[in-house]
């Protein structure tokens, strides 16, 4: 009977499952010491709960999710169950308050597994939970304010007015805090305090923000670092990029080419000529991995690169009217792990197709080099330009269908780079035009529907630059894209 009622659990969440969960309260009695287990922000929440941000690594699986072709709790529950076997509760949500309120519950029920609170049954539950689990978390909650002085908060006073607040409750004979969902937050906070107020506030959030939330960062107990002091001063890039391979390699190598870990941020700090301090942040938008990318560790230089270019043009702009080197040379610098978190080796192999794996691996890289992100996009069933096409997350599976075959053929013609809107197009003589394809606009919902005809050609002026132009009913012409 138990086991019906879980499964049936996860099919309504399969169904309804449409946000991606920002936080996650992870309980166990075992293994506790793995905080890091989904996100490198990290918070420990009490002895055996830690929350993990999830909404950090929100592009990372969502594309592994694409990829698996699989809903989240098939892509989360295996590597959970690595790190704490089947002894924990998971409670996916959109804040974390949230997370350990329905854990709370969880408890109550003795329960193990995954949930997430964005399904219709969990959020039903969720909804009916009275008083108990929401006062659960709240003596925790006060420690955590007190360890980082928030402010206005005042421990004796925050106590004295739950009380304050549970006899109002218990005057009224409400069962439990949805059933005051009408109350207004200004004059919750004027009766009872703010803090409860913002307890209130963060019960019913849709926002991932944290709202005032005290989250307390976890930091590695010891910080992987490497130093370089230069015996001479730098300022060409190929001669940093060198040096700054070799320290790669020394980080790689103290981490003892874990193949597992995953880095999310490192911070470069350097020392200018003038001895000024400057710290960069070098960002992935993918967890990036050291022993991966080993030796020549290209995706970090790409990065590094980037960083040091703007670096440079920015102390140029600054510093254009002293009489300083036009490009200020470096004379030492740190580089430090600030965010990484262990990914295990199931969730490289999980559903994995090698072929497929080349090219996504390929493209997970190039994020992570470019110093802007990739969009991906597939094509629609439309006849209509505008519509033909959709964005996709990067690495989408996609399955052919019998009819892609007349869309495929139409967006063959169809240039890469289209105007987010149409410009006027003045024509002139001796351009070459090629007639592409006739189609309309939506015109049942126009009230004008007098030019929804258009008829596209590739258009070369006299330089032969190809651009993707349309001449509509009323003989307007109309540019929309360009060709490479």
């Amino acid at each position: 009977m138990t086991m019906h009622k879980i499964q049936e659990s996860r099919v309504i969440q399969l169904d309804q499952l449409d946000e991606f969960p920002a936080y996650v309260a992870i309980y166990s009695t075992s293994g506790s010491h793995h905080a890091f287990t989904l996100s490198p922000a990290a918070m420990r929440w009490s002895d055996n709960i830690v929350l993990n941000r999830l909404k950090d690594c929100e592009a990372f699986w969502i594309t592994q999710k694409n990829k698996s072709q699989c809903d989240y709790a098939a892509l989360f529950e295996p590597i959970l169950q690595y790190y704490f076997g089947d002894d924990f509760i998971a409670v996916f949500a959109c804040h974390p308050w949230q997370c350990l309120l329905y854990m709370a519950y969880q408890l109550q029920q003795q329960a193990q597994g995954i949930c997430f609170l964005q399904s219709r049954l969990n959020q039903n539950i969720y909804r009916s939970l009275g008083w108990q689990c929401w006062f659960a978390n709240q003596s925790v909650l006060a420690g955590h304010l007190d360890d980082i002085h928030a402010r206005g908060f005042n421990a004796s006073q925050f106590r004295a007015r739950q009380v304050r607040l549970k006899r109002f409750i218990n005057r009224i004979g409400v069962a439990g805090p949805f059933e005051m969902n009408q109350v207004d937050y200004q004059a919750f906070s004027r009766r009872f305090e703010i803090w409860l107020a913002n307890i209130w506030a963060w019960s019913k959030t849709r926002s991932s923000e944290l709202q005032g939330f005290p989250w307390v960062a976890l930091r590695p107990t010891e910080p992987v670092m490497v130093e370089r002091d230069l015996e001479y001063p730098l300022n060409q890039w190929q001669f940093v990029a060198v040096l700054l391979r070799e320290d790669l390699k020394r980080l790689n190598e103290s981490f003892v080419q874990n193949d597992q870990l995953h880095i999310n941020r490192l911070v470069w700090c350097i020392r200018l000529f003038n001895h000024q301090l400057v710290e960069v942040a070098l960002t992935f938008r993918q967890p990036y991995s050291l022993h991966r990318d080993a030796p020549e560790f290209n995706t970090a230089l790409y990065q590094a690169r980037f960083i040091y270019d703007a670096l440079i043009r920015e102390l140029q702009q600054r510093d254009k009217d002293l009489d300083l080197p036009e490009t200020m040379p470096l004379i030492a610098w740190h580089i430090e792990v600030c965010e990484s978190f262990e990914l295990p080796p199931m969730i490289w192999d999980l559903f994995a197709d090698h072929n497929v794996d080349v090219v996504n691996e390929a493209l997970l890289s190039l994020q992570n080099k470019l110093p802007v992100s990739i969009d991906c996009y597939g094509f629609e069933p439309s006849f209509c330009p505008e519509q033909s096409f959709s964005e996709l997350s990067i690495c989408t599976k996609y399955e052919a269908q019998p009819g892609d075959r007349l869309w495929t053929s139409y967006s063959k013609q169809r240039p890469l780079f289209c105007y987010p809107s149409v410009q006027s197009l003045k024509m002139f003589d001796n351009c070459q035009f090629d007639l592409l394809e006739r189609c309309a606009d939506d015109w049942w919902r126009q009230e004008d529907t007098r030019g929804v005809n258009r008829d596209y050609y590739l258009h070369k002026d006299q330089l032969g630059r190809a651009s993707w132009v349309y001449r509509d009913s009323n003989g307007g012409w109309f540019k929309q894209g360009e060709y490479h």
